[in-house]
């Protein structure tokens, strides 16, 4: 088996060091940096009208004009645009309504286009006018003259296009929008606005993401107060799409199925909200189990305010389809669509059980309880979901029905009588070809993942039909999780006016496609929107920051084939706002630029958010940060080493626990899964140290900065050094814990050759790295507690605290009795593996 490691490492070592060698060959960035976003460069001609003066000496010399029609997003923009040139120049400017009386003396800034504001109108005279032809969304940026007065005309042919025309007048002055705040470069008190005449249309229709509002508390945490947070910034971002995604067993939705209603409560807790299922050993989800940190949460349950003290599954509901209603509605006003998304493969286990359940029974731990597709009851409780969900959201923009993830056996006698008609059978045989890109994955053959998204297919077309009778007008698309290989087929059964989404990417902890999602699926689809979700972060690993732009330039080739190949949307995964920024700002920028480069990308970023003195060493952290994401997930599809992943406990502390089920443990460890830890844990520890290696030359970067950053990054670059501590210490902690396990493992093999004092000796030998992991996983997890500023950083603060402090002290304290027994001291305390495994008789069970 070693011999069998090694060999295995030594491949993915060279493979590995050789792309960590290509993201650090980039060359350092230039001294000056375009300060447009993305490193665009205006298209000024010679038509361009002068520089518009916005403030001297501390004073305005310029005013805000909205049109008389403005829109609500026009409005908000405005009242951005007043906030921010106050903080850029010291400067208080007004915003008055298009009339005689706005124009004075002053600079004028117009906002809207020629119907939304006259004055527009006027100040482009008579001839042809940028605004002609205006893709949706694309806009102007001009400046001009009005009666002999300078004027920048910042507006497009509705309200969505005039809302980033202003953004994007903000961004050519020094402002950075990113999802979890804005960066505003120092104060000035000259401000001016050159000569522009610019002319901008997105490359990708719908901008947005893909959140899975379930099992993450970093997103489940987030209150409508934080919504209403994030849908400004993605206004500011430009981006105007959402999916929101949920599993069974929450509140999302209220429905019934011969007289009774779905039941939660049996997955999920209250102390989550009801949002977070129990059968992942995560502990109570509540601050009981924090103690590192502990004065950050801002309740006791991991729970958005809205639900933290719900205490039915009834109150549950109201509170739940209240805020999403609200999140909905809002959306509306800074011009975001959302897609809900319904994961039609599961159902609550109620109701599930009056149909063909399949999979881990009585249901799986995560999801839900799996149902045949094909099953008439299922299809009928689908029906009463269907409508329930359009009846409740009737503000969303349309409904996802989403192929699950997962492929469970589709056997029965009813199936493969289906599976044999001749038009199943062609159709069998062109997914068949399709999906030579994808691999294998949780499933024995590739026929079962085509016969399980025939049968999911049918469904689809049987909702399909039923919708033109429960909800006649509502939209209605096509999600898949891991199987891509979908679209192209059935694009050429379903109608032009069916969307298709597909969660498919080439990135770390990827669906089913290694070499990176085909972006010429979504080619010869015409008009029908096609949207691409890769992953923003990856739930593989929560703890360690994400850049993931060498997936999106390099691996999914998004931009310079995705748009080539009419691509409409891109919407990435997200459930950590925070931390991702790189990620989801390349994202915007990449949106209207396709031609954006990752070197180009950072080089601007760290110019914007760091100054010209930052930059240099900043922009070489963020590639050495790229490296190490890439070095630890290069060619592989799953399961790469991770320090705390999304489903689960850590593995050490399960294989602990279930160590302490074993019929007689304290003759040694016999299980499977010990036997698993054992042999992964060489690589592991080699691939942990490498990356230490890798953060480390990151960190002396951040810190060769920190004297030279301008004021505008000081917070971000402390932060980014604390995240990077943590999770290099925690890897600390994981290399130490399985050393542990290597210690104490090799002790009882080495136990017959040894006499009993020197196997009790190496025995102990193990408890010292056990405590050594303990003590590591409290360094780590305090130094994550220094900065906490946003929500999502919940759910790695209280998983360090729950899966790593108190998982790891827990193996500390299990293999200890083991000790004990063999030098002849006490050993019958009781281990409170309940502490996390709160519902631990069945977590191993409902694993898929």
């Amino acid at each position: 088996m070693r011999t069998d490691i090694d060999s295995m490492w030594r491949g993915f070592r060279r493979v590995a060091a050789a792309v960590a060698g290509a993201f650090l060959a980039f060359g350092a960035p230039s001294a000056a940096m375009n300060l447009s976003p993305g490193g665009t460069i205006p298209s000024v001609n010679a038509a361009s009208g002068p520089a518009v003066p916005l403030a001297d000496g501390g004073k305005a010399q310029a005013v805000i004009v909205l049109g008389e029609a403005a829109g609500q997003g026009a409005k908000f923009a405005a009242a951005e645009l007043q906030k921010d040139l106050q903080a850029l120049s010291g400067a208080e400017f007004q915003i008055v309504t298009e009339g005689p009386s706005a124009v004075t003396h002053q600079a004028l800034i117009l906002i809207g286009g020629p119907e939304q504001n006259h004055l527009v109108k006027r100040a482009l005279g008579s001839g042809s006018s940028p605004f002609s032809n205006l893709k949706a969304d694309g806009f102007v940026l001009k400046t001009s003259r009005l009666d002999k007065r300078p004027v920048v005309i910042a507006g497009g042919n509705d309200d969505a296009a005039t809302m980033y025309a202003v953004f994007e007048l903000l961004e050519r002055l020094g402002v950075t929008f990113r999802m979890t705040g804005d960066v505003l470069p120092a104060q000035q008190s000259s401000l001016v606005i050159p000569a522009l005449n610019l002319r901008e249309e997105p490359a990708i229709a719908q901008r947005g993401f893909l959140v899975e509002a379930s099992h993450h508390p970093s997103i489940t945490m987030l209150s409508g107060e934080d919504y209403q947070r994030l849908f400004d910034q993605m206004a500011k971002m430009k981006y105007n799409y959402l999916q929101f995604w949920w599993f069974a067993y929450q509140p999302w939705l209220k429905f019934s199925y011969h007289g009774e209603s779905n039941l939660i409560g049996d997955l999920s807790s209250k102390e989550s909200g009801y949002l977070n299922t129990m059968y992942e050993g995560f502990g109570s989800r509540t601050t009981d189990d924090v103690v590192i940190g502990k004065q950050w949460f801002p309740g006791r349950r991991m729970a958005p305010p809205e639900l933290q003290n719900v205490e039915t599954p009834d109150e549950a509901f109201t509170a739940a389809q209240g805020l999403l209603r609200g999140m909905i509605h809002y959306a509306k006003s800074r011009h975001v669509k959302i897609w809900l998304v319904d994961e039609m493969a599961s159902l609550p286990p109620n109701l599930a059980r009056y149909t063909q359940r399949i999979g881990n029974l009585p249901f799986e731990g995560i999801f839900g309880a799996y149902v045949d597709p094909l099953d008439p009851a299922e299809r009928e409780v689908q029906v009463s979901r269907l409508k329930a969900l359009t009846d409740t959201y009737p503000e969303a923009e349309g409904y996802y029905l989403n192929f699950p993830e997962v492929y469970y056996r589709l056997d029965s006698s009813k199936d493969l009588d289906f599976f044999a008609q001749p038009q199943q059978q062609a159709l069998f045989q062109e997914l068949r070809s399709s999906m030579i890109p994808w691999d294998t994955r949780w499933v024995n053959s590739r026929e079962q993942m085509v016969n399980s998204s025939l049968g999911y297919f049918d469904l689809f077309k049987y909702l399909l039909a039923k919708r033109d009778e429960v909800a006649p007008k509502a939209k209605l698309g096509l999600m898949t999780v891991g199987r891509g290989y979908l679209l192209p087929p059935f694009d050429k059964l379903l109608p032009k006016d069916v969307p298709f989404a597909t969660f498919d990417t080439g990135g770390p902890c990827g669906y089913g496609t290694p070499a990176g999602m085909p972006m010429s699926y979504f080619g010869g689809m015409g008009q029908r929107m096609t949207i691409d979700s890769p992953y923003l972060d990856d739930d593989c690993d929560i703890l360690g920051m994400q850049f993931n732009v060498w997936v999106y330039t390099e691996k999914d080739r998004i931009y310079t084939d995705g748009v080539k190949n009419g691509l409409k949307g891109v919407a990435p995964w997200m459930v950590q706002p925070r931390g991702t920024e790189a990620n989801s700002t390349f994202l915007a920028w990449a949106d209207w630029n396709p031609q954006l480069t990752r070197e180009g990308f950072y080089k601007d970023y760290s110019e914007r958010l760091y100054g010209p003195g930052g930059a240099p060493d900043m922009y070489r952290a963020y590639l050495t940060l790229e490296a190490n994401k890439a070095y630890l997930t290069q060619g592989q599809v799953e399961d790469y080493p991770t320090t705390m992943g999304c489903c689960g406990p850590l593995g050490e502390v399960n294989t602990a626990y279930q160590y302490s089920l074993q019929d007689n443990p304290f003759d040694g460890p016999t299980i499977p899964a010990w036997k698993q830890v054992i042999a992964t844990a060489p690589v592991e520890i080699t691939t942990f140290e490498h990356s230490i290696s890798l953060l480390n030359d990151a960190l002396a970067r951040m810190h060769a900065a920190e004297p030279k950053v301008a004021p505008q990054g000081k917070h971000e670059l402390a932060y980014l050094i604390s995240r990077t501590e943590a999770y290099r210490d925690d890897m600390r902690a994981q290399i130490a814990e399985r050393q542990g396990f290597l210690a104490f493992d090799r002790a009882f093999r080495e136990r017959n050759s040894v006499d009993q004092a020197q196997f009790v000796r190496n025995l102990e030998a193990s408890l010292q790295q056990f405590s050594a992991a303990c003590d590591q996983a409290r360094v780590a997890t305090t130094e994550y507690a220094r900065i906490i500023d946003y929500p999502s950083d919940f759910e790695a603060l209280y998983h360090l605290n729950v899966g790593t402090v108190l998982g790891f002290d827990l193996v500390h304290q299990w293999m200890k009795t083991i000790v004990d027994f063999h030098e002849g001291k006490p050993y019958a305390q009781h281990v409170p593996f309940e502490k996390i495994f709160t519902q631990a008789v069945h977590t191993a069970k409902y694993k898929f």
